[in-house]
């Protein structure tokens, strides 16, 4: 396991650096996008792990802090929604996976003291950004046959409109999209 999480934190390093490079200047460039979230992928063995993080605004329809109470059981509904990883992210029923573990967070977004973005939530009263972060382990039976992966996320989450996909397994790294066009990951060859 040891391996995997080793390969998904090399794999995040690749992909961060240039994004913070760049995001002192441009705000937008870092990974906080409407519409747009990011699903990390690793996987070794029988294993996935997976990570989604996704901006408040696509999955609630608001990204402050939840304050009242219809706001807060929407994001209670969007966490147990999230937290059904083989609902929302579906595998091949021939691999016969089981989700292991499943945690989901709405957790607020903070900048760095100095740090230039383009919007004032750091002004008093202002908004707050927020986002969704879940982490899901799965054992699969027959990793073999997990070929694709399906998800209902887009139908799910009215503001999402694309997925960034990193994959990483023993046998290499890959980028992918997934879209409300374009539901789909093809996964042949990584397990």
């Amino acid at each position: 396991m040891s391996k995997v999480l080793s390969g998904l934190a090399s794999m995040a390093m690749l992909i961060a650096v240039p994004a913070f490079a760049d995001q002192a200047d441009h705000r937008q460039l870092g990974p906080h996008v409407h519409g747009q979230g990011t699903l990390d992928i690793a996987i070794e063995g029988n294993k996935i792990e997976m990570e989604l993080v996704s901006p408040g605004m696509d999955i609630v329809g608001f990204e402050h802090i939840a304050s009242t109470d219809e706001q807060k059981a929407a994001v209670e509904k969007a966490k147990a929604k999230l937290a059904d990883v083989l609902a929302v992210f579906k595998l091949p029923a021939a691999a016969n996976c089981k989700a292991e573990t499943a945690n989901v967070e709405n957790r607020k977004e903070t900048h760095k003291p100095g740090e230039k973005d383009d919007d004032d939530d750091d002004k008093p009263g202002a908004p707050q950004h927020s986002e969704f972060h879940a982490t899901y382990t799965i054992t699969c039976e027959a990793p073999e046959r997990v070929t694709g992966l399906e998800t209902v996320y887009f139908s799910n989450f009215a503001g999402a409109q694309l997925l960034n996909v990193n994959v990483t397994s023993p046998k290499g790294q890959t980028q992918a999209q997934m879209t409300r066009d374009k539901p789909t990951l093809d996964l042949t060859g990584a397990m």
